[in-house]
């Protein structure tokens, strides 16, 4: 009787350890299918912490759920295939700067960032988005050496850059992008200039 006691609860620990291995598979592929979603939101929320400035509460959705962390529901966000593939901040008077962590959102196509109040240097980062096909900077305040790595994307088609501070330091690689469709440096050339007021000041008021 006592070794069919035994056999019977060697029997119940190797049920309880296949269980435990089989509640932390899913747990693994769980982890799996939402990383690449989780770091994206991360990224973006570092994105969102170098706000200085966020006047219109534009970014008040971006934050973390009961744990979760969803970009692909957050203000000014696209996804496709659970992937962020824009983002779109355009018009919102925004003031800060940008970082390295566009390097984590490997899968943008566009980045809208019209009208705002946004200063410092592009990342090379930014440069290395080989997905990238819309980049708009226009009406900020950027300054200094314009990523050359943007000279070898084969993906971009539209780079708008008017109304910054870095006009004069364009690597002459950005003029040899040849699949640019449209490409925008001149201050003269305005997009909706007389309907939508510029947040272009270093000393926007809010």
């Amino acid at each position: 009787m006592y070794g069919l006691w035994g056999f019977e609860r060697l029997k119940l620990r190797m049920m309880v350890v296949m269980l435990l291995m089989l509640v932390l598979s899913l747990f693994e592929q769980n982890m799996s299918f939402s990383s690449p979603l989780n770091s994206e939101g991360l990224a973006l929320l570092r994105f969102k912490q170098r706000m200085v400035s966020d006047p219109f509460g534009a970014l008040s959705n971006w934050k973390e759920i009961d744990g979760e962390i969803d970009p692909c529901s957050w203000f000014g966000v696209e996804c496709s295939d659970e992937k962020v593939v824009i983002l779109n901040l355009k018009d919102l008077c925004l003031v800060g700067n940008l970082g390295p962590e566009f390097g984590k959102l490997e899968n943008l196509k566009s980045i809208i960032l019209r009208n705002n109040s946004f200063s410092g240097s592009i990342p090379q980062e930014i440069g290395e988005l080989k997905e990238l096909e819309v980049l708009d900077l226009g009406f900020n305040n950027f300054s200094g050496p314009f990523p050359s790595d943007f000279g070898n994307n084969l993906s971009l088609t539209t780079l708008l850059l008017d109304n910054n501070e870095f006009l004069g330091n364009l690597a002459p690689e950005i003029y040899e992008v040849k699949m640019l469709s449209e490409f925008q440096v001149d201050e003269n050339r305005l997009t909706d200039a007389a309907t939508i007021p510029s947040c272009k000041s270093s000393g926007f008021p809010w």
